[in-house]
């Protein structure tokens, strides 16, 4: 499993943690406002209160955070496992409209779910660009500032084993 998986599975379970108990907050929180006011004990009438506004309130706000949580959730695994790379591809596998999966890949790549494509609003295409090139200005590492062995087709760190490219 990788770190784009574990991070999306992360706020999912987050998710539905909340969602559960302030689902439990609502449930909760009626009898303990019945019994703070039988007894007029309006502390324990206005924690019921709080609760049960909390619970009405919060509960369907956290399930459909959740439930597009998941959502996102399929769209990003058609991408980074089942490789699709259209929107209209997507779309279909998951039964969905085009617009919200074109919504879903944008959030998916902003928040980094999604790595190692390209998107141009209908398509994903892989980034074929190279990483930058760290410059060697000194005969000094950028990793790590150990001294450079100088060879044929670049440099080498002593220290931390780093290899660079001569430009």
């Amino acid at each position: 499993m990788d770190k784009n998986t574990n991070n999306i599975n992360k706020d999912i379970k987050k998710h539905l943690i909340i969602s559960i108990i302030i689902s439990v907050l609502f449930v909760v929180g009626i009898p303990i406002l019945i019994v703070g006011a039988t007894n007029s004990n309006y502390a324990v009438m206005g924690i019921g209160i709080a609760m049960v506004v909390i619970g009405f309130y919060g509960a369907p706000m956290m399930w459909v955070s959740y439930g597009n949580k998941r959502s996102l959730k399929n769209v990003v695994d058609s991408v980074m496992e089942d490789h699709l790379t259209t929107v209209g591809e997507i779309a279909s596998q998951l039964q969905m409209r085009e617009r919200p999966v074109r919504d879903l890949i944008t959030t998916g790549l902003r928040k980094k779910y999604i790595t190692g494509y390209i998107f141009s609003g209908s398509t994903l295409t892989p980034n074929q660009k190279e990483a930058p090139k760290k410059k060697i200005s000194s005969n000094r590492c950028p990793n790590c500032g150990g001294a450079l062995t100088e060879q044929a087709n670049g440099y080498t760190c002593e220290y931390c084993g780093s290899h660079f490219k001569k430009e």
